[in-house]
Order: structure tokens, then C-alpha cells, then sequence
């Protein structure tokens, strides 16, 4: 595991620790530890010399072992929203800079969001729940749920270490070293692109704008983008697709389960505001999901928000001000958001352990690989999910494409295949989320979800428990088997 960087240990002794910017002695110190050990390792003879300076010193002599809640707590204690941390802080001010500024490889980002306390405590507190859970005495099951969510809230943790240790050395050698341990934590957390599949989806951009009768012009155009791009393979990759007639059937199949939903809209009506959303949600909800009147959850405006969304914490499906949908729209957001992120969560809403109606670690990219799967179920249209993303995150992964670079590839993609340019920035913001330098993997969760999903359902299109499966098991990767074991652990013997 890459190496963890000692935060507080300056040469300098009349050094004052006030600012971010001030962080300049990662440059000679960037190998005190290995991240990874210190947190396997929680045992006094594993600490090395710079335990003492995250706080991880005078842990064995803790007088009374920790509760089962109170290393719940620890463990909980730890858990953060990564892009949140890593969202610039001068994003309008950064973005106008770089747009006005061709020479800028990168924009000028500032991550004020990223605390290194916050950080250093978290780790602090997964080090004693770590150590605590050593000689805990717990069922199988509940141990196997503290260690994952542990190990899951040490890896966003770690990204974010090496986020900054990255935006913090300048030295070319500790640089390097830095950019090595973000391509760890980055692929440990979100995995990494699969280099046949990126070129496999760029060929399918490039084969669409070589199908057209290009001007001179668009001709130049497109030579200029062949040229930004660069060598790539002769031969070509397979990528999955479902099969037409397996998106027929599922379409029926999804059509009947959610019959019931789907009744409560409108047939004749074409137009629906955002009121009149949150009115048709709140119907369903009360009349099919709410028998006993312990459903917590609700439809409301929310002042801006930009796009329907369902937040697990808050149990509430927010819509945006003054927006209209259209009739096919209405349809695909009530199996969406309605019947795919709450449904799955609405019967463990109850449950000792949370993370069944709220989601596990990473179980976004399977339960939005089944809103879209079922969203497109219902409009009877598949459409590949997450392509641009790809393609970005491949470009700077496969052919060291940096932000400058990726922007005018996107942006000539856009222009041949008759999109929209205004859109390209933020994505590519996205690819480089935390540093504008090195590949932020995350976004490959909307094509690889809506891939696996769709892959998971015609293998199993004709198995009586694949409803349950998307719906009915909790807010979990079926296809991730820690998960799926913790899960049959609940059902079976209780946590």
C-alpha cells in the first residue's frame, strides 16, 4: 500500500502548522509509514515513529474495552462524503480562468474542504475501533459488518491523504511518489477503467462521426481530433449489450411490478410540474407503501436542487423548484427514484443495521445501475449509461491525457457528434476531481452499474428471485460478496 505522509513532523522547528499551504515538508518526509499497515496492524510493536503524531500513541493503555456501540460509534465516526472533500472551492472563479486561458494545462483549483484534523482523527478512531475489535466479543455477523464498513471508511480516508499529500509536495521525486499512492487509494476505492472497454467506446464516437458526409471543414476537424487522441489499437474489443429481446421481456416484467405505481399518474395529462411530482409520489407512497404508517417517507420541493434525488439520511425524495416533466419523463422517475432507491430501502428502514435502507459502502454503483436499468425498462429504449465519464477517465489513465487535453478531445467529440459543448467542463472537472491533475475514478460507477445490471439480469431473466434480488434484499451490491454475506448473516441469524 502506498505510503502514508507525516503531516506534523517539520524540520523547521519555528514552523507554524496554519495553513494548507504551509504543509511544505511532505517534500522530505513522505515515507514514514505505510498507510495500510498502521491500520492492519493496530498493535504496539507495528507503531513506528510517527504513531505519536496522528494521536495513535497511548492506545494500549486504554483502561476498559470499548462497547460494541461505542466501536460502532468510532467506526461511524469515520465515514465522509469523498467528492464533497474534494469539490474545488473557487470552482466559478478556476473555471472562468482556465475557459479564458488557453495556455492553463489544468485550472487554478483550490480544495479548501479537505482538513487534514479531520481527517488525522479519523484515522485515529478506526485505529482504536480496529484495535478494540480484536478482542471484542461479537456474533460473526456483526464483526463481518464492522470490519467491512472499517476497511471502507479507511480507503476514503486514504484518498483523501493522498489528494493532498499530491496538491502539497512540489519536489519532482516525492511528486511522483505522491501521484503513486492516489493511483493506489483512487483504484482501491473505485477500481479502475478496463483499457479494452475504453477503446471499444471511443471506436463507437469515432465509427459514428465517420459515418457522416463531413464538410471540409468538420474533415479538418476531425483529423485534429485523430491527432489529440493519438496511436490506438487495431484490433478491437466486444463490449456487452443486452440483447433486444431481453430488454422486451424485462420492460413486461417491469411494467407489471410496478403497475401499481403507475396508476397514479395521469393518463391523459402530458405536462407535470414539480408540484404536481411531489403530490403523485406522496399518493404512492401513502396508498401502496404505507400500510401500517411507518413509512418516514416523503416528496418535497427543495429549494435549489437541480435535478430528483432521494436522500436516505433525511428519508425524503426532493424535486426542484419550478420544473416541468414531461409524461415519459414523470413515468421514469417514479420507477427511478420512487421505486428503485426507496423501494429498496423502505422495509429495512427499521433495521439495526442502517446501512440496509440508507446503503452500503459503494452500493451506488449497483443501486443506480438498476433505477437506469428499470428507467429505461419502462420507456422501452435501452441507452448505454455513463460513456462520456468512461472515455475521460480512459483518456487519462490509458493515454496520460491531462485536463487541458481531455477538454478539447471531449469538446471536438461533442461538436462532430452534434452535442452539447456546455456540459464537457464540469465532466471533465469530475475525471479530475481532487488534484485537476490525476484521474479521479468514480464516475465509472454510472457505466459499469448500468452494465452489470443489465449483464446480471439476462443471465437471470428467467430466475423467479430476480425481483427480489433488485428490490427487495436492501440497499446492497448483490454482486459483492461481503455484502451478500453480511446480508444473509441478517436474514438468517440476526446481527
Amino acid at each position: 500500500m502506498a505510503e502514508f505522509p507525516n503531516f506534523n513532523r517539520f524540520e523547521n522547528s519555528n514552523y507554524k502548522e496554519n495553513t494548507f499551504e504551509k504543509l511544505t515538508n511532505l517534500e522530505n518526509q513522505f515515507d514514514p509509514e505505510l498507510a495500510r499497515e498502521k491500520f492492519e496492524q493496530a498493535s504496539q510493536e507495528n507503531k513506528i515513529e510517527s504513531a505519536k503524531e496522528f494521536n495513535f500513541d497511548g492506545l494500549e493503555n486504554t483502561a476498559e474495552k470499548l462497547k460494541e456501540d461505542e466501536i460502532s460509534e468510532l467506526i461511524a465516526s469515520a465515514d465522509l462524503t469523498v467528492y464533497e472533500r474534494l469539490n474545488p472551492t473557487n470552482a466559478k472563479e478556476a473555471k472562468e480562468e482556465f475557459l479564458s486561458n488557453p495556455d492553463l494545462i489544468h485550472p487554478n483549483y483550490e480544495y479548501g474542504n479537505l482538513n487534514k484534523q479531520e481527517i488525522e482523527n479519523n484515522l485515529d478512531n478506526l485505529e482504536k475501533a480496529k484495535a478494540e475489535l480484536e478482542s471484542a466479543e461479537l456474533s460473526s455477523g456483526k464483526r463481518r459488518l464492522l470490519e467491512y464498513l472499517a476497511d471502507d471508511y479507511f480507503k476514503k480516508n486514504d484518498f483523501l491523504v493522498a489528494n493532498l499529500a499530491y496538491n502539497t509536495v512540489t519536489q519532482p521525486e516525492t511528486k511522483k511518489l505522491a501521484a503513486e499512492h492516489h493511483k493506489e487509494a483512487n483504484e482501491a476505492l473505485y477500481g479502475k477503467p478496463d483499457e479494452g472497454t475504453f477503446y471499444a467506446l471511443l471506436n463507437e464516437k469515432i465509427d459514428q462521426i465517420k459515418a457522416q458526409d463531413l464538410s471540409e471543414e468538420q474533415k479538418q476537424s476531425f483529423a485534429e481530433l485523430l491527432d489529440k487522441i493519438g496511436p490506438m489499437p487495431e484490433t478491437r474489443s466486444e463490449r456487452f449489450k443486452p440483447k433486444p429481446e431481453t430488454i422486451e421481456r424485462f420492460a413486461e416484467m417491469t411494467n407489471e411490478f410496478f403497475g401499481s405505481f403507475l396508476q397514479h399518474i395521469p393518463e391523459n395529462q402530458e405536462k407535470f410540474s414539480s408540484q404536481e411530482m411531489v403530490n403523485i409520489v406522496n399518493e404512492i407512497i401513502e396508498e401502496e407503501l404505507n400500510e401500517d404508517g411507518s413509512n418516514p417517507y416523503r416528496a418535497e420541493i427543495k429549494a435549489g436542487a437541480t435535478n430528483a434525488s432521494a436522500d436516505h439520511e433525511e428519508r425524503r425524495i426532493y424535486f426542484p423548484e419550478d420544473k416541468t416533466y414531461s409524461a415519459k419523463r414523470a413515468r421514469g422517475l417514479i420507477v427511478h427514484e420512487l421505486g428503485t432507491h426507496v423501494l429498496r430501502a423502505v422495509p429495512y428502514v427499521d433495521h439495526e443495521v442502517e446501512a440496509f435502507s440508507t446503503g452500503f459502502p459503494n452500493n451506488e454503483e449497483f443501486d443506480e445501475g438498476v433505477a437506469k436499468a428499470v428507467e429505461q425498462a419502462i420507456n422501452g429504449k435501452y441507452e448505454d449509461s455513463g460513456i462520456d465519464h468512461y472515455i475521460n477517465i480512459g483518456l487519462a489513465n490509458f493515454k496520460g491525457k491531462n485536463f487541458r487535453e481531455v477538454y478539447e478531445i471531449q469538446c471536438k467529440l461533442r461538436e462532430l457528434t452534434g452535442g452539447k459543448i456546455e456540459p464537457v467542463f464540469n465532466a471533465v472537472q469530475r475525471c479530475f476531481r481532487g488534484t485537476g491533475e490525476l484521474p479521479n475514478n468514480k464516475d465509472l460507477a454510472y457505466y459499469n452499474g448500468a452494465n452489470r445490471v443489465w449483464k446480471h439480469i439476462e443471465d437471470h431473466i428467467d430466475d423467479i428471485e430476480l425481483f427480489d434480488q433488485l428490490f427487495l434484499s436492501g440497499k446492497i451490491d448483490y454482486q459483492n460478496e461481503q455484502q451478500e454475506q453480511i446480508s444473509y448473516e441478517a436474514r438468517t441469524k440476526g446481527i
